[in-house]
């Protein structure tokens, strides 16, 4: 009986600790990379496919997709004064831009809304809570499958 309570408390300490943990300012300060794992969100989405012409083109669209994001790096760097900088790298070109990020009171990191006058450059993210799982951030919207996160970088 001992040794079944001490695995199951075993097990439920490590279920608690791989849950979401509420973030904390040092938790989020430095250099962070922007992952897309395109093909594990459109592997699922075929798999919901209708039909099977339905399935072969996400499958296309995916690996196409999952290419060109393959040339794309975005960094995102907390600072202490909640000021982000965002930083994209593409094809040989970098843009920076500026925004604010805070923590909630879930505890959850919220990137305020960043705007810039051009077209070319906009990011909107402020609908979007980041959770810490595992030491990476992971979006709200993407965390019973991981497909969108941060991984610290420095």
């Amino acid at each position: 009986m001992k040794r079944t309570i001490t695995l199951f408390t075993a097990v439920f300490c490590l279920t608690f600790l791989a849950q979401a943990q509420k973030v904390t300012e040092k938790d989020i300060i430095g250099t962070w990379k922007l992952i897309i794992d395109v093909e594990e969100e459109m592997e699922e989405e075929a798999e919901d496919a209708d039909n099977m012409l339905e399935e072969v083109f996400i499958k296309a669209i995916s690996g196409f997709v999952g290419g060109i994001l393959d040339d794309i790096e975005i960094y995102f760097e907390f600072q202490s004064d909640n000021d982000v900088k965002i930083t994209v790298n593409a094809y040989d070109e970098t843009e920076t831009e500026t925004g604010t990020w805070y923590i909630n009171k879930r505890g959850y990191l919220v990137i305020e809304d960043i705007d810039d006058d051009r077209d070319d450059f906009n990011i909107s993210a402020d609908d979007d809570e980041w959770k810490l799982i595992d030491g990476i951030l992971v979006s709200d919207e993407h965390d019973d499958n991981k497909s969108v996160y941060m991984t610290r970088v420095d």
